[in-house]
């Protein structure tokens, strides 16, 4: 199931913390419903591998574009104890950006009746409930189909590193069904990560002992099969290393490739590497959007299928 799709059934997950929110009549009805489908959309896993991957083809200006991440964003985990008030949404993002190691906030979401917006607290992990505060929140309004943020406080600076330079802080977001973008600027210095909503997947893999890319394999049947390898479809990367004498490593590479410029259709695009090379000994792709992918090389099989988390189902 789409996450749009979905927002009903989590609407109701966050409902129980509205129904105080509810007699209150300074709230009015239309933002109980934006802060549900604003903290729904939220959750998930987000990669900027499309704008890294593209921008230089696209035309895009280099220095803008920030540095590939991914972004993992769960309901946090409360001790016990713990109890939400009501109104309030809380997460756990964890961040990773090529070069960096991860790291891991929590951010609150409660609805801001004086400003008629949803406001985002961003705050170190720890206690759910008593973490540690950047002095960072975002303040969210929808803005037709999706919502847009605009992030207040002198602990932004942190959360927003780039660019360095050129003056005050001026950060936005913009969160829709698929697409989450971050933009910060400093004067007439911008970056931007434009991440899309991740989907993933789990495949079945089979290695063909002792062959190497290029052998038919005919005659020969000792395969090493493995299950449960997973990835995600926005240029998530799975390694294989082989149980041979001398192991080969094997990669794969799933991109849901929705091109940033031409007319060429959406594919599912599925790679396989060797070694430490990033060039493709193969691959193979199939409709955009689609929910199983496979590929025979003989010396190598895979199957790959979307795999919702449980409550999409």
């Amino acid at each position: 199931m789409k996450p749009i799709s979905k927002l009903l059934v989590l609407f109701g997950t966050a409902a129980f913390c509205l129904q105080a929110a509810a007699q209150d009549n300074t709230v009015p009805g239309w933002l109980e419903k934006d802060f549900g489908e604003l903290t729904a959309l939220f959750e998930g896993r987000w990669d900027s591998d499309r704008h890294a991957f593209f921008a230089e083809a696209a035309g895009m200006d280099l220095d803008q574009v920030a540095p590939r991440q991914h972004i993992e964003i769960v309901p946090a985990t409360l001790a016990a104890g713990e109890e939400l008030s009501a109104g309030q949404a809380v997460f756990q993002a964890t961040r990773s950006v090529d070069g960096e190691p991860p790291a891991t906030l929590i951010h609150t979401f409660t609805i801001d009746s004086d400003r008629q917006a949803i406001r985002q607290s961003v705050s170190t992990s720890g206690g759910v409930l008593a973490p540690t505060p950047m002095d960072c929140h975002v303040l969210w309004h929808r803005q037709g189909a999706q919502f847009q943020g605009k992030a207040e406080g002198v602990g932004c600076d942190a959360l927003f590193p780039r660019p360095a330079e050129g003056g005050p802080l001026e950060a936005t977001l913009t969160l829709s069904e698929n697409d989450f973008w971050v933009t910060s600027s400093r004067g007439n210095n911008t970056i931007e990560a434009r991440l899309r909503r991740a989907r993933p997947f789990e495949c079945w893999t089979a290695i063909l002992r002792g062959a190497e890319h290029g052998d038919s394999g005919e005659g020969m049947r000792d395969w090493d099969f493995r299950r449960g390898v997973k990835l995600h479809d926005q240029g998530g990367e799975a390694e294989l290393m082989s149980d041979e004498p001398e192991p080969r490593r094997i990669r794969l590479r799933l991109r849901n490739v929705d091109w940033p410029y031409g007319t060429n259709r959406p594919s599912l695009t599925l790679y396989v590497m060797e070694g430490d090379s990033d060039r493709a000994v193969s691959y193979a792709w199939t409709e955009g959007g689609a929910d199983r992918i496979g590929i025979n090389l003989r010396w190598l099989q895979a199957s790959c299928t979307y795999t919702p988390p449980v409550n999409d189902e």
